[in-house]
């Protein structure tokens, strides 16, 4: 998968997180569901409604295909540091 959301959308969806899960608290359970699929969304750095709409907020040097069969590599490692400068 390649990034397609980028750093500064992935700290609105952190945002967004906390609200849904307050609303989850004191309003309807099924924030918390939403709540978690933007989570999702956040740690890996992909939303499958953008990739669809062919949309991404990634700088260009984030945009490298990242492996999901490894655990770590050293170009993980690089893509890490250049993503969360």
């Amino acid at each position: 998968m390649k990034c397609n959301v980028g750093r500064t959308e992935r700290i609105i969806r952190l945002v967004a997180i906390l609200a849904f899960m307050a609303l989850g608290a004191t309003w309807w359970k099924g924030f918390y569901v939403v709540g978690a699929v933007v989570f999702l969304t956040v740690v890996i750095a992909w939303c499958p409604i953008t990739a669809a709409l062919g949309i991404s907020t990634c700088r260009e040097e984030e945009r490298e295909e990242i492996p999901a069969d490894t655990v770590s590599t050293d170009k993980d490692k690089l893509i890490r540091e250049r993503r969360f400068k």
